[in-house]
């Protein structure tokens, strides 16, 4: 296969694996279709430039690495109303679930994609970091109109954005060639 068909099937996937995350929304599903798939490339984007000048400024590509750097503090929490991970803005931690990432180790059987788990993890968490501290939640930058009568609007928020986003964040910044976002399929 050409390196431009695997990158093409690369994108493929990253837009699909968006939609997923999307579709459970109503206000994505009244959306046009046209309309999905350019705000689904442009948040996408919003991840990609984000995990650039990250990885830039920090000189790492390690999640956990610039994390500290940033000043959080990252560590694993048994508790079972975590479920997954968490980012603490007030607090600035960024806390992993201990069984949540040792159900991903044991579910996962490619030992280089198990020394990868925990970055991913972080990594999805230091992007909602940097939505909470430099560039604003993603999701807001996006209005839809649900109605209007006469002069009254109302608008909504497709809060999956911000996920989309941290899920292309975590792609480029770990140099994935598939979306962390499979591991929700698991």
């Amino acid at each position: 296969m050409s390196k431009k068909n695997a990158s093409a099937i690369v994108e493929r996937n990253r837009i699909a694996l968006a939609y997923l995350e999307l579709g459970k929304d109503k206000m994505f599903q009244k959306l046009p279709e046209e309309e999905k798939n350019k705000l689904v490339k442009e948040v996408l984007a919003i991840g990609d430039e984000a995990a650039s000048w990250v990885a830039a400024e920090y000189n790492s590509d390690d999640p956990r690495k610039i994390a500290v750097k940033m000043g959080l503090k990252v560590f694993g929490e048994e508790r079972k109303s975590l479920k997954r991970s968490e980012y603490r803005h007030e607090r600035k931690e960024i806390v992993i679930s201990r069984r949540f990432h040792e159900k991903l180790l044991r579910e996962v059987q490619s030992k280089e994609l198990s020394e990868r788990l925990l970055k991913l993890v972080v990594a999805h968490e230091l992007f909602h970091h940097l939505e909470a501290e430099r560039i604003g939640e993603v999701y807001k930058r996006f209005k839809f109109k649900l109605w209007q009568i006469g002069p009254f609007v109302n608008e909504k928020y497709i809060k999956g954005l911000s996920d989309v986003a941290a899920q292309a964040f975590t792609q480029s910044l770990l140099d994935l060639e598939v979306s962390p976002q499979v591991f929700d399929y698991l």
